[in-house]
């Protein structure tokens, strides 16, 4: 498993990447990757974003 805590780019490869909630496009090595973490149902959720501007697409 991926720790998703890791330094940026650290174990990741294509197969292993997160795709973005928005555009779905793989995440890899990029310094614009956005994570936004909530609790729902006891439980930590989390989704994933390629740049600000996709996340302000989601939130909209």
């Amino acid at each position: 498993m991926v720790d998703p805590t890791s330094d940026l780019g650290e174990d990741v490869d294509e197969d292993d990447a997160p795709v973005c909630a928005t555009c779905g496009e793989k995440i890899i090595q990029s310094p614009t990757h956005r994570v936004v973490t909530w609790v729902e149902d006891g439980r930590a959720r989390h989704r994933h974003f390629c740049s600000d501007e996709c996340k302000a697409a989601y939130d909209g």
